[in-house]
């Protein structure tokens, strides 16, 4: 069975393409077959998914090397999920897909279990339909949002000190020290949410409302710790209602997961949820920035898609 490997070269701030220089050498050792692509600016992540998928309908292992950012990017252009074996070599400064699927840190210890695969488990991918105008729809991996956690993604990637902190190996505390900065700017708003298409749940002082599939975001935060990637549900984290003095005080507490104790907070599982916001609010997939909306509905996808772990 063939491998496509698509790799992020400016991973690591910049140092992707190196690392991918020492992998390959044990990629040729192994005698597998392959090939492999480098994302650039005039071609995408997606654009060479989807040609892998087009072009190779049979069945394959496609396997990305970057962080949660070029994983958002390759799931929008797979198509076919029972024709393909899905494979990350994490080298992002989150990597909270790795986390939550146990995937090693690691580059090499990465690469064995893709050539060598422990298991495969099938897992599950959340799509967001956005309904306040025609801005295509996209899947996401990991979770997407809407409010605080969407700001400090969006300023985050913005963030010079984000670069220098990928540096000296510290890159997912960008995601803790723009959070403490940005809970004295942050504005409130009023939210309805429509889950499952039947209960009706309104909300007049929102932080931020997360929808997770896996268990982690921002750099290894369990925002959302009974989350299962493959249940067919989403875990939403809604923050309501909350002093900003008591947002810094949560702050230090989701790193245990334990700010799901706190009032204010509220978990909530389903397959779909519809969010309704009095204004735009800044949305991130994946910890990418993914504009501002006030409408959208998240859900699962039905289809499944096999991670080898």
């Amino acid at each position: 069975m063939k491998y496509y490997f698509i790799v992020n070269p400016g991973s690591r701030t910049g140092k992707g393409k190196g690392l991918w220089e020492e992998l390959e050498n044990r990629i040729v050792a192994s005698k597998i077959d392959y090939e492999v692509f480098f994302t650039e600016k005039d071609e995408s992540a997606a654009v060479i998914a989807e040609k892998i998928c087009r072009e190779h309908p049979e069945t394959k292992r496609i396997v990305v090397a970057g962080g949660d950012g070029t994983v958002n990017e390759v799931i929008n252009g797979l198509s076919n999920y029972e024709k393909i074996m899905f494979g990350l070599i994490p080298t992002g400064s989150g990597n909270d897909l790795a986390k939550g699927l146990d995937i090693p840190y690691d580059a090499e210890k990465a690469l064995s279990h893709v050539i060598h695969p422990r298991e495969f488990k099938k897992v599950d991918h959340g799509f967001i339909e956005y309904l306040d105008d025609d801005t295509a729809p996209r899947k996401f991996a990991v979770s997407a949002g809407v409010g605080h956690d969407a700001e400090i993604c969006y300023h985050a990637q913005k963030s010079r000190l984000k670069k220098f902190l990928n540096k000296i190996g510290m890159g997912s505390s960008i995601y803790f020290i723009m959070g403490l900065k940005l809970i004295f700017t942050n504005k409130r708003a009023k939210v309805t949410l429509k889950v499952d298409g039947k209960q009706k749940l309104v909300f007049d002082k929102v932080v931020f409302v997360s929808a997770m599939n896996t268990l982690y975001e921002g750099g290894g935060y369990p925002m959302a710790p009974g989350a299962d990637p493959s249940d067919g549900r989403l875990s939403l984290c809604v923050v309501d209602r909350i002093s900003r003095l008591k947002h810094c005080f949560l702050m230090t507490r989701i790193g245990k997961g334990e700010h799901v104790k706190s009032k204010g907070v509220h978990i909530i599982n389903c397959r779909n949820v519809e969010i309704e916001a009095d204004r735009p609010l800044i949305m991130h997939t994946d910890g990418e920035f993914a504009g501002r909306h006030k409408h959208v509905k998240m859900s699962c996808l039905p289809e499944q898609i096999r991670m080898i772990l």
